[in-house]
């Protein structure tokens, strides 16, 4: 090798390194360096040089530093590998008009203390007042359970909130989030879609709207963040006061102030966002699988969680409900909400022979009906021949009506199948709460330590007891006590 093709390598890898002219100009010989600038054609070749070795360091940076810390660097070639189509994310205009960037920064912690219960039947959750600098970003699974707990933490709080879908492209890569977890290792291997999802003014009470305007061809638009406009932040996503303003403006990542989520395919992402923009993650629900070191953990008693200093524990899930103008009784009226066979319970006549019981001991009054996506065709049918004054059908009729039964009955009777449901209905509302029983495939099971303790507090009551008017659970209350 001659001696200018030595200072010509000489010269790229300098270059490469990141190392100024000042410092090349200082490592070479000034008649070295009088050959080397002299020619065009060699400056045109050692530019090149350059910006490839500058591209390849920060394309490999991440690489470098997994191997550095962990001394393993064949997790980011094998996310590589299966991740990555999961890096085109998509958004999705809002009409939630009090989302607005430049929060200060704050200080968080987790907070404690006691819970109120109010012992006023009438007693029901009211939203928040919104902090307008105060923005969530909830990370959905699109399961509607798991993300009205989110919203129900969002209106608790008096958080302003957008929600952005989370899914994998396969389920390799979900699993891999449990390793990768593990080691503490956080890259983007999953979708990040707010397209189509509604607004925070649009999902009250979990109600499945369809909007023309949300699902319009002007709210599918997709946008690839790894190539941000203006050299904005890479993860901007788009926000719209009103979907017929014509112009849109960004939204970054980096205006949330937390982020929010519930659910397994929720969770890494959620400690994706957190870590990259340094802000709280909240968990809801018990976050099995993963490590237990988000800001705040909240989590239902009836999962049995271990205790830590992050974690808050309830004696129900969360939900907000609000009357969605459904249901207007004529007179006293008494509502019933059924679910329908999961891995603890079946559902057959006995049902049907509780509702009739009901029926006749509160024969002065009318009667609502609503059933759910998992109620039985057969349930369904039977329940139709008894006749109703309201009754939603769900199968056909996929509307919620629970906020106006809550708000508007004097009792509601809810089969022992769901914990949301039975959750909804002793924190919000005025309506008392009974428990109907199904038939069970096993002697002992979570909702009977779920349901006990509802009853041992007041909260709800079982078909088979005495009838007395039960108390409700002061869920702002809880919520609210959590600092973050």
């Amino acid at each position: 090798m001659d001696t200018q093709t030595m200072e010509n390598g000489l010269m790229a890898w300098q270059i490469s390194r990141g190392e100024s002219r000042r410092g090349i100009a200082r490592n070479l010989s000034a008649p070295q360096g009088s050959r080397l600038f002299a020619k065009e054609q060699s400056v045109e070749n050692l530019s090149r040089a350059a910006r490839a070795g500058k591209i390849l360091n920060r394309e490999s940076s991440m690489a470098i530093a997994a191997a550095r810390d962990y001394k393993n660097s064949k997790f980011k070639n094998f996310i590589s590998i299966c991740g990555s189509p999961s890096y085109i994310l998509r958004r999705e205009n809002f009409r939630y008009k009090n989302l607005r960037s430049g929060a200060s920064d704050y200080a968080w912690h987790a907070g404690g203390g006691s819970l109120n219960l109010n012992s006023e039947n009438s007693a029901a959750n009211q939203s928040a007042p919104k902090n307008p600098h105060r923005k969530a970003l909830i990370l959905s699974d699109g399961r509607k359970g798991h993300e009205n707990q989110s919203i129900a933490f969002c209106e608790l709080k008096g958080l302003d909130f957008c929600i952005c879908k989370i899914a994998y492209a396969n389920k390799l890569l979900k699993l891999c989030s449990y390793a990768l977890d593990f080691f503490g290792l956080y890259f983007k291997i999953f979708k990040c879609d707010l397209g189509g999802s509604g607004t925070a003014a649009d999902r009250k009470n979990g109600s499945n709207l369809n909007s023309p305007a949300l699902n319009s061809s002007a709210s599918q638009n997709s946008v690839n963040l790894d190539a941000a406009p203006n050299g904005a932040n890479s993860d901007a996503v788009s926000y719209s006061a009103n979907l017929d303003a014509p112009a849109d403006r960004n939204l970054n990542f980096t205006d949330f102030d937390l982020f929010v989520g519930a659910g397994s395919t929720s969770y890494y992402a959620l400690k994706f966002y957190a870590r990259r923009y340094a802000k709280p993650s909240v968990a809801l629900m018990y976050p099995k699988g993963y490590r237990k070191d988000f800001s705040v953990i909240i989590a239902g008693a009836h999962d049995r969680p271990k205790p830590r200093a992050n974690l808050k524990i309830s004696p129900v899930s969360l939900s907000f409900s609000r009357p969605q103008g459904l249901y207007q009784p004529q007179c006293k009226s008494i509502g019933f909400i059924i679910g329908g066979p999961n891995f603890c319970f079946e559902m057959g006549d006995e049902i049907l022979k509780q509702i009739e019981g009901v029926r006749a001991q509160f024969a002065d009054c009318e009667f609502a009906l609503t059933t759910s996506p998992r109620t039985p065709q057969a349930t369904e049918s039977a329940l139709e021949k008894l006749g109703w004054d309201y009754s939603v059908i769900y199968s056909r009729e996929p509307v919620n009506p629970i906020g106006d039964f809550l708000a508007q009955c004097e009792w509601v009777f809810i089969s022992e199948d769901s914990v949301s449901m039975i959750s909804e209905a002793v924190s919000n509302g005025r309506a008392s709460v009974a428990i109907l029983s199904l038939k069970r495939k096993d002697a002992h099971n979570k909702f009977d330590d779920f349901i006990s303790a509802l009853v041992s507090t007041g909260h709800a009551r079982r078909y088979d007891e005495a009838l007395k008017k039960t108390a409700k659970y002061d869920l702002g209350a809880f919520v609210r006590e959590i600092k973050i």
